[in-house]
């Protein structure tokens, strides 16, 4: 990282941006996690319009993700086809995270609206609940900005939390009701993954 960077950048290690409404996100996958800090590197430089970049490394998996905010999508650097998201809805309960859930949904062509009325769908599925998972600290439900993608940006306590609130008896998927068979059976739905991460290193906006 340039002394430039540095100086307009204030670097964490194990830090956790908060998703932030009014920003634009840019979420991109790695191979590994010698890549991601190698893109943390290149790219986390105190660029103009940089807020905040964070690189992850896969808990379960050799992947790895970076999660970038912008004041605007003109202002992004090197974007090289990534996906660009904003942040629609929202939560945030008590506890400190320890494990990032990336939820990522694909949709068959744009449609701003099915973004919507499907993340708004998983709410009224939260509220439907009687008890919401242990270990589950927050979600915040992104919408790419060319209408196809659903990305949560899901803060847990532990992956091992997750992993019990997805085999908890009765569970479909992380619920319980019947709510949770119209989430999964939405139609328009293409594809989709679920993928656990840790925070290797952030830089943030001084």
């Amino acid at each position: 990282m340039t002394k430039q960077g540095i100086e307009k950048m204030t670097i964490h290690k194990g830090h956790w941006p908060e998703p932030a409404a009014g920003l634009v996100a840019v979420a991109r996958e790695y191979p590994d996690a010698d890549s991601a800090r190698a893109a943390f590197e290149a790219r986390a430089n105190g660029a103009e319009g940089l807020v905040s970049f964070t690189a992850y490394e896969g808990v379960d998996h050799d992947g790895a993700f970076t999660y970038e905010q912008w004041t605007s999508e003109d202002a992004i650097q090197d974007l090289d086809g990534a996906p660009v998201f904003q942040l629609y809805r929202g939560q945030r309960g008590e506890g400190v995270p320890g494990c990032l859930v990336i939820v990522s949904v694909e949709f068959e062509g744009p449609d701003e609206r099915r973004q919507r009325d499907w993340i708004d769908l998983v709410f009224e599925a939260l509220a439907s609940e009687p008890a919401r998972p242990e270990g589950g600290i927050g979600g915040h439900f992104h919408v790419s900005t060319d209408g196809t993608r659903v990305v949560n940006y899901a803060e847990w306590t532990s992956a091992e939390a997750h992993r019990a609130a997805l085999a908890a008896p009765g569970a479909d998927g992380i619920g319980t009701t019947d709510v949770w068979k119209k989430v999964q059976t939405y139609p328009g739905m293409s594809g989709g993954s679920v993928k656990r991460y840790r925070p290797i290193v952030s830089a943030v906006a001084a």
